[in-house]
């Protein structure tokens, strides 16, 4: 059986947020609430754009190091520009900013509590132009959910072979995975690469907000957090890899893109059936993409809902109740976290988060293109409209997509070397070799096991540059 390398691309249909312990910094945007966008920036280029009284006043804020002083440089950013990458906000966030701007300075507890809440949650972003992407960690991690609950549907209810429900989360792997362990895991050798933006991505801020899926008159217990997410339509392209084992592996049933997919099928089909059916109960639209025949659902990220990201028939799911109650365990999620626009929605204007299709083929040319918003105001003159940046060639792509790996990440680095072969040109080849080398530095890369591959990639574009 022949490795499977297929390149596919994702539409999302929902707001996604991928965490990545980062969030926006008082110091790193301003709020334009005329326009209604947030505008992220490098602090140190904005602190070079200071006039010397402000550097002053600037850093003399900064040395106090209090609860309060941070109020104040929010006040400080307030008022001023600065070019940056602009990120939609929803209205209930400039109400809540500007809330917080009028919190007396004397109330220092007050502050903190509202600060705390205010954190900015970014979603994963590519360090070197700032655009969002999507891991390929988050779409294995779907599909794996996906194939343990088609293993477990499939199993043969012998009484000797049960599961009970109570079974920790890496015992039940174990029984629904021949063993569990490295060798005879199928999902090995599912190798998938980080999907790329296609075009200009855009982000939003938005509340994440807890509501019960029973409508009452007390709320959910959650409180609400402040996420970046990537819009609804959004387009991005990536890599996914089936690898043939090998002669004498231990793997008993390999793994089919075909039969990968058709578990997927099922299962999002089944959940966003059951959370549709959910939400329409309590007054809220659900998700309804339209799928291609060749494609399948997924569903990725922050807040994807408890039974989204576990298996049927196993689930433990902690339900926190009143005070002074002890918490139970069910088999089913009794609240939903939605996007809103707002801390303390007032309507049924509330969607789910994580939903996206995933087609094969690269992004259709129509990608998506949110309409143009207006520009920010900023001191210096209106620049010349910017011609439309081209579209990045498949060697750019995965240098991209390189630039997001760490070293010692051989499995994804190993997706890479194989989309080497996809290129036609050498000299592209050899600076994706060439990368390669450089990222895995001198020590690393002289044991690297496909270094003489890489060698001959440069040799034959005519490069002398090998260690």
């Amino acid at each position: 059986m022949p490795d499977e390398n297929i390149r596919f691309h994702i539409r999302t249909v929902a707001p996604i947020h991928i965490g990545c312990d980062d969030s926006y910094e008082p110091m790193g945007f301003v709020v334009d609430e005329q326009n209604k966008f947030l505008c992220t920036f490098d602090p140190l280029d904005f602190i070079r754009t200071l006039p010397p009284a402000d550097k002053i006043r600037f850093s003399a804020i900064c040395a106090k190091g209090t609860i309060e002083s941070l109020l104040e440089l929010y006040k400080f950013m307030r008022v001023r520009k600065h070019p940056g990458r602009k990120i939609r906000l929803c209205e209930g966030f400039l109400t809540h900013y500007a809330e917080t701007m009028q919190l007396p300075a004397t109330d220092r507890r007050k502050i903190q509590q509202e600060l705390n809440r205010f954190a900015i949650a970014r979603t994963a972003f590519n360090p070197n132009t700032g655009q969002p992407y999507i891991p390929g960690s988050s779409i294995k991690g779907a599909l794996r959910t996906a194939w343990l609950n088609k293993v477990q549907g499939e199993r043969p209810a012998r009484k000797d072979d049960r599961l009970k429900p109570k079974d920790q989360a890496k015992d039940l792997e174990k029984k629904l995975l021949d063993g569990g362990n490295f060798a005879t895991d199928p999902l090995r050798m599912l190798k998938i690469s980080d999907f790329m933006p296609v075009g200009d991505v855009k982000t939003m801020i938005v509340y994440a907000v807890n509501e019960k899926k029973k409508l009452s008159k007390f709320g959910a217990r959650g409180l609400y957090q402040i996420l970046e997410v990537i819009e609804p339509g959004s387009m991005f392209e990536g890599v996914i890899t089936v690898n043939k084992p090998l002669h004498d592996d231990l793997i008993e049933n390999p793994l089919e893109i075909r039969s990968l997919i058709a578990a997927a099928m099922r299962f999002y089909g089944q959940e966003i059936q059951r959370e549709n059916r959910e939400l329409e109960h309590i007054g809220i639209n659900g998700v309804h993409p339209e799928i291609p025949s060749s494609g399948f659902l997924l569903r990725i990220g922050r807040h994807s809902g408890a039974e989204s990201v576990t298996v049927a028939g196993h689930r433990s799911i902690r339900i926190m109740r009143g005070k002074d109650k002890p918490a139970i365990n069910l088999d089913h999620a009794t609240t939903f976290w939605l996007s809103a626009d707002d801390r303390k929605p007032t309507d049924r204007n509330m969607h789910p988060f994580g939903w996206l299709t995933v087609v094969p083929g690269p992004a259709p040319e129509t990608a998506y293109a949110p309409e143009e918003e207006e520009p920010l105001e900023v001191s210096a003159p209106t620049a010349a409209p910017k011609p439309p940046v081209p579209e990045k060639t498949a060697a750019e792509k995965l240098l991209d997509e390189l630039a997001l790996i760490k070293p010692d990440d051989k499995g994804r680095l190993g997706t890479i070397i194989q989309n080497i072969e996809t290129l036609p040109d050498a000299q592209d080849k050899a600076a994706i070799a060439r990368a390669i080398r450089d990222k895995l530095g001198t020590k690393g890369y002289k044991k690297f096991k496909r270094r003489d591959y890489l060698d001959g990639l440069l040799a034959n574009a005519g490069s002398d540059d090998k260690d």
